[in-house]
């Protein structure tokens, strides 16, 4: 999308677990993921970690610099291997004046995050342990119920996953097992893979 336009831009990959950006760092730059997964987190004043989201490909990220926020507010980090686009704030904004695709695919990103952000609160309140669990990894696998897909988990470590639900990793070990049982997880030729025709209630 980028390179289709005369704006400069650098790229960066970064290994799984490698840092993009830390939360307090001068927010100079949007990026662009074009591969891989990132996920983002919050530490209070007291050091607890939250975990706010993960994205995919085509998302953007550090897009508060827009709203003239001089600081990062979260940590961006790889959550597999992840090539981004380096875009300055100023350069960005130009972007979004003059490519009217740009700026409508970065308002569709917006309102997807929003709208994701708001069913994870919603999750956190209203479900359960095992069911956060169970919708985590869907999004983990980038799979859901109503489209056909590969539905295979990322080599994510059970420490990371549990942060992301709000629980224990042996809580979370304790449930993939169930999981597994249930044919909701499969083990194939070394990878795992969803599948949401047996999702858990």
């Amino acid at each position: 999308m980028l390179e289709s336009t005369a704006t400069p831009f650098a790229v960066a990959d970064y290994g799984p677990r490698a840092t993009i950006f830390l939360q307090g760092e001068p927010g100079d730059s949007v990026m662009l993921i074009e591969t891989g997964r990132v996920w983002l987190a919050v530490t209070a004043r007291n050091g607890k970690e939250g975990i706010v989201g993960v994205l995919e490909a085509g998302s953007f990220l550090g897009e508060e610099a827009l709203r003239g926020q001089p600081l990062r507010r979260q940590t961006a980090t790889a959550l597999t291997a992840a090539g981004v686009l380096v875009v300055a704030k100023a350069q960005m904004l130009q972007l979004l004046h003059t490519h009217p695709a740009i700026a409508d695919r970065f308002i569709a990103h917006m309102l997807s995050r929003n709208t994701r952000l708001e069913a994870d609160l919603a999750d956190q309140l209203l479900l359960s342990s095992e069911q956060r669990l169970a919708r985590t990894l869907l999004v983990l696998a980038c799979c859901d119920q109503r489209r056909r897909c590969q539905c295979i988990l990322p080599d994510v470590s059970q420490e990371i996953i549990a942060e992301m639900v709000g629980t224990t990793r042996s809580r979370v070990n304790a449930f993939m097992g169930k999981f597994k049982k249930l044919g909701f997880i499969e083990e194939d030729g070394g990878e795992l893979r969803l599948n949401p025709s047996h999702l858990p209630g």
